[in-house]
């Protein structure tokens, strides 16, 4: 799509004559990978097995479903202490922070409910620097890197027994478990985390088994109380 998008440019820009035709997906066998992800029950053990002190970055993760990378590069100046709301502007690329996300558009995210408590407990009196500060760093401003929440996580993980790597734990798990575990329909999910398009968040609508029966028995039940209501009325 991203290739797509640069020759349709190209030839609105009368750069190339026209926009040849580009192939069909099935074509070259293309298969959306499975998302690996685990319930909140589980997401939770590992997160509480996080030594208390690294453990409010991975809270924020979880609850405002970005990349960890946004994380690391968070700062105070991007939280609105007054609305309760996350700006986020700045990602790590070539272990770098640098003043755009990967995809170049800043997002407001509003602070979720859960993580109110722990914002406070880790406010600085300045409100300068890194939100997220980790005491073992070495980075100037003592700023996460991926490298070290992944040596964190993956710790935590062998402490409850999983195996499930950072991001599949986090984004992909919060963004299923809304869907499969809380109910909310993937335009909802959209909403909440900003993609453009919907095709985007479908890969987290593969409900499971016990929720597709959930909603079979639900139009079922429906069905047959309307026709024992139809029958009383005949």
């Amino acid at each position: 799509m991203a290739f797509h998008s640069m020759m349709d440019y190209a030839w609105r820009s009368r750069r190339i004559p026209e926009v040849p035709p580009f192939p069909k997906r099935e074509d070259y066998n293309i298969v959306e990978p499975t998302i690996k992800w685990i319930s909140e029950d589980r997401q939770m053990a590992i997160i509480n097995a996080i030594p208390e002190i690294h453990r409010p970055i991975f809270l924020w993760l979880k609850y405002h479903l970005r990349r960890p990378s946004e994380a690391c590069a968070l700062k105070w100046e991007d939280y609105d202490e007054v609305n309760q709301i996350f700006t986020i502007r700045r990602s790590i690329s070539a272990r770098r922070v640098i003043a755009s996300t990967k995809t170049g558009v800043e997002h407001t995210i509003p602070c979720h409910s859960d993580f109110v408590e722990h914002i406070r407990k880790i406010r600085t009196d300045t409100l300068q620097g890194y939100v997220f500060r980790n005491p073992a760093a070495r980075k100037r401003g003592k700023r996460y890197t991926n490298e070290s929440l992944n040596g964190i996580w993956r710790k935590s993980c062998g402490m409850v027994g999983e195996t499930i790597d950072l991001y599949s734990g986090l984004k992909h798990s919060s963004c299923s478990q809304y869907i499969n575990e809380k109910g909310l329909s993937m335009s909802e999910l959209q909403i909440i985390t900003d993609h453009k398009r919907l095709d985007s968040v479908r890969k987290y609508a593969k409900v499971e088994v016990a929720r597709k029966r959930e909603l079979m028995e639900r139009t079922t039940n429906k069905v047959l109380t309307f026709k024992k209501t139809g029958e009383k009325d005949q």
